[in-house]
Order: C-alpha cells, then sequence, then structure tokens
C-alpha cells in the first residue's frame, strides 16, 4: 500500500492511504478579494475553528477535521493560519464580510492550489474550501481534489 500527501486549507497536508495512478491536474482559484475601505468594528479580531476536509484520489477518499485561527485586521484583511507557517495567508475582506482567495501548495511529493470563499459576520467566520493537485507516489502521477466547510467563532 501507497501513502500520500494531499492539500488542507488552510493550509493543512493530510495523510491518505490510496494506491493507483492518475494524470496531471490544473489547478483551482478564485478572484482574491480586495480589502475594504469601511470594514465594521465588530468583523476585527480572532476567530478559532476548524475546517472538514473530504479529499478523494483515484475512487478513494478520506475526510478529517483541522483546528484553524482567521484574523480579520482593521486594514481589511483576513489571515487563515494552520499549525505550519507555509499553512498561511492574508486576502482581502469587503466591507460585507465577504472574502476569497488561494493557497498554492509545494509539499515533498505534492502539489496544487486551494481555493478559500467564506464571510464573516462579527461572531462567527465560515465558508468553503476547494482544492485540486497531484501527488507523486513511487513514480504514480495521483490527481487529487479536497473540498470542504470551515467554521470559527470570534474569541
Amino acid at each position: 500500500m501507497c501513502r500520500f500527501k494531499a492539500f488542507s486549507v488552510i493550509v493543512i497536508i493530510a495523510l491518505v492511504s490510496a494506491c493507483g495512478s492518475g494524470g496531471s491536474s490544473s489547478g483551482a482559484g478564485v478572484e482574491p478579494t480586495q480589502p475594504g475601505q469601511n470594514i465594521p468594528q465588530n468583523f476585527i479580531g480572532v476567530y478559532q475553528g476548524q475546517v472538514n476536509l473530504r479529499l478523494e484520489a483515484i475512487g478513494l477518499s478520506e475526510t478529517d477535521s483541522f483546528p484553524i485561527t482567521i484574523t480579520v485586521f482593521a486594514d481589511g484583511t483576513v489571515r487563515f493560519d494552520g499549525d505550519d507557517p507555509d499553512e498561511s495567508f492574508t486576502v482581502g475582506l469587503t466591507n460585507a464580510g465577504d472574502f476569497a482567495g488561494n493557497l498554492s501548495i509545494s509539499e515533498d511529493e505534492c502539489s496544487g492550489q486551494l481555493a478559500v470563499t467564506g464571510q464573516v459576520d462579527g461572531s462567527t467566520a465560515s465558508g468553503v474550501v476547494e482544492g485540486e493537485g497531484e501527488c507523486r507516489i513511487q513514480g504514480l502521477d495521483l490527481d487529487v481534489e479536497l473540498s470542504g466547510d470551515f467554521n470559527a467563532t470570534k474569541g
């Protein structure tokens, strides 16, 4: 049995067991949001929660959950943090609390792109994660697709 690494929000690499072959992937992506100029004061702060992920490759799937920290700044940006500095990224936050951004992943045998879209309302931050990529394991190229959601509560 071979093991391959897959992509996570925020940012997170998950291990899944699978064997087989695949091809290349073009990657997922969204148009990143720009920072708003009048961010409501109650949006600003730190949100703690988790991301729930579903990883699929060659007809097999695995689900897992990981902790995340989402920080909203007064300058109209949102930073996502995982447990590794390489699992962090910052995007703009609209005045309505919407955000979208991408994270490129290049770890060991895997590479690809994650797209994150969501919203903050002053109490919670929530949204969805989608991604595509490829892992090369023992000479085999495996297409990997990731989907999931996240929810965090302001502390």
